[in-house]
């Protein structure tokens, strides 16, 4: 495969879209640093929506070190005058190992100062869209960073593995697991939720059939059990199906890789500073409307989420009450409500009062096949999800969604639990001083 000014080829003819997706697109959302009207002009927006490539904004270099601070991102394209990308540079570089690059013509000497203060390349615009790319891709290829998959750890009711080490925690202590003892365990935890058949967990655990796979596997499992500490007449993790197979019981959370260096962590205080004035924002509300959209404007200020919506439960449905950001085919889906049932995702936050998160909704199809297909389809990955308890009973869920295959992060996941926390408060004082009806 080559790269030109063609962008990619393949057997020597142009890539098509699919292939570009699959070879092409970074895991990670890139970060467009301008005006907005530079990247539409240049094409660089319409060349990355038409290969599937996520992206966010900012306008200046407060707002583009916010977002490189709290979520990975795979590239940060920069475009302005000189003044502005010398910021951006200074701003974004200590909280970030992303490539960056400059879209600009400077001179041979800003070139040289802009390479030595951290950017990794500086492209003309006036090339176009594609020869831009080209750069790019190839410049993409060559760093380690934003071509990974975005997971690195499943966690579970205490229960912990760590994917890169293949190593595994349960309430604090280390689980001394065999190769095939990890595998099942794994692949279980990658389906919760979700009741596998026996055929379909030996096949892809062992990856050949031994001569008696059902009771291999129920020799596997009960080994397993044992160091879990787990019951099978009352079992925390894994759960037997009769006449099926086995179910992991629990909802998964999805955590990103924690473990990369950066110079500065994350900068609570614009999480903290949103929180106030959220708190301050509730009390002027008094309807569930008008509170549920004083909540997700007020997510939406920290740039956390590219889509999010606030469901209440009625009976044995979830009714939309706001959405942010949603698409209109989504929007359409969910008019008559959804359903708590556990094939939703969504619902998945209420019947278990847990927070549930996926770094791609996308891979879930199997366990969520509504959810999966209608938030893929709408280019929407990462998905949290978290319960909204009012009086000790669960009232709604909020959902929240990125484009990015990229799990929502420990410090953001908190913020965003302690919001819907505020949140539940306002809802309680309103619904004592004027009841639903």
């Amino acid at each position: 495969m080559a790269t030109s000014a063609r962008v990619l080829e393949v057997a020597g003819r142009p890539a098509t879209p699919t292939e570009l997706r699959r070879e092409v697109a970074p895991e990670q959302p890139v970060l467009l640093v301008g005006p907005s009207a530079v990247w539409d002009s240049t094409g660089v927006v319409a060349w990355m929506d038409a290969r599937g490539w996520s992206w966010t904004s900012a306008e200046g270099p407060e707002r583009a070190r916010w977002l490189a601070s709290i979520q990975k991102v795979s590239l940060v394209f920069v475009a302005g005058d000189e003044a502005t990308v010398w910021s951006v540079v200074e701003a974004t570089r200590p909280v970030t190992m992303a490539p960056m690059v400059v879209l600009a013509n400077p001179s041979a000497r800003s070139v040289v100062s802009l390479l030595g203060a951290g950017v990794d390349g500086v492209v003309d615009p006036s090339s176009g869209a594609e020869e831009v790319f080209a750069r790019v891709v190839a410049l993409l290829r060559r760093s380690d960073h934003g071509w990974g998959r975005g997971v690195r750890y499943l966690s579970a009711a205490g229960l912990q593995v760590d994917l890169w080490s293949q190593e595994c925690e349960l309430d604090g202590g280390r689980l001394h697991l065999s190769p095939t003892e990890y595998a099942l365990l794994t692949f279980l935890m990658t389906h919760p939720q979700q009741a596998l058949t026996t055929h379909t967990i030996v096949r892809r655990v062992w990856s050949w059939f031994p001569s008696d796979g059902r009771n291999t596997l129920r020799i596997f499992v009960n080994r397993l059990r044992r160091k879990l500490g787990d019951d099978p007449r009352d079992p925390r993790f894994i759960a037997l199906v009769r006449g099926t197979g086995y179910r992991f019981i629990r909802n998964v959370t999805e955590m990103g890789d924690e473990a990369e260096p950066v110079v500065e962590g994350t900068d609570v205080a614009p999480l903290l500073q949103a929180l106030e004035e959220l708190a301050t924002g509730l009390q002027g509300c008094d309807d569930i409307a008008a509170a549920a959209e004083c909540l997700l404007d007020g997510l939406d200020t920290t740039g956390y989420a590219d889509g999010m919506a606030l469901f209440r439960v009625a009976g044995a449905q979830m009714q939309l009450v706001v959405a942010k950001k949603m698409p209109a085919e989504w929007l359409a889906s969910v008019e008559t409500g959804v359903p708590l049932k556990p094939s939703f995702a969504s619902a998945q936050s209420v019947l278990g009062r847990e927070v549930v998160q996926f770094g791609d909704i996308g891979q879930m199809a199997e366990s969520y096949g509504a959810s999966a297909g209608l938030l893929a389809a709408a280019g929407q990955h990462a998905c949290l999800f978290l319960p909204i308890v009012c009086d000790n009973q669960v009232w709604g869920h909020l959902g929240l969604c990125r484009r990015a295959r990229q799990p929502f992060d420990p410090v953001g996941t908190s913020f965003v639990r302690t919001a819907c926390a505020v949140f539940a408060l306002a809802v309680d004082d309103i619904e004592r001083t004027r009841p639903a009806t």
